[in-house]
């Protein structure tokens, strides 16, 4: 085996940036957020928001005309069984005001 073989491998040498390289690239193609050379005219927030805002109501659109979803089994069942307590309810509510209506007439003055 050669030398070569264990040598390190090639390391990629970092290009740095000068002022003037920024200058000359802005003068060239003018300021840009994403590499540093320009800022933002909002905040990130307001960007951040204005796009949750656009996905919405991209969203919304999509969704807006379809129909509503069908019940299942268990909500209908929770339906029926709340219905069914009301009633029973109500017809309770209606024993005990003939009753009390019963025991005043039937009670001797």
């Amino acid at each position: 085996m050669s030398e070569d073989d264990f040598a390190p491998p090639s390391t990629r040498l970092v290009n740095f940036v000068s002022e003037e390289q920024l200058a000359e690239a802005r003068k060239t193609r003018g300021a840009r957020v994403d590499d540093g050379t320009g800022q933002r005219d909002r905040s990130l927030y307001e960007i951040l928001k204005e796009n949750k805002d656009k996905r919405d109501a991209e969203f919304n659109e999509r969704f807006k005309h379809r129909p509503p979803k069908a019940l299942d089994e268990d909500e209908t069942e929770f339906l029926h069984i709340t219905e069914n307590i009301s009633q029973r309810e109500h017809m309770n509510d209606k024993w005990k005001m003939t009753k009390l209506i019963n025991c005043r007439i039937f009670k001797k003055p």
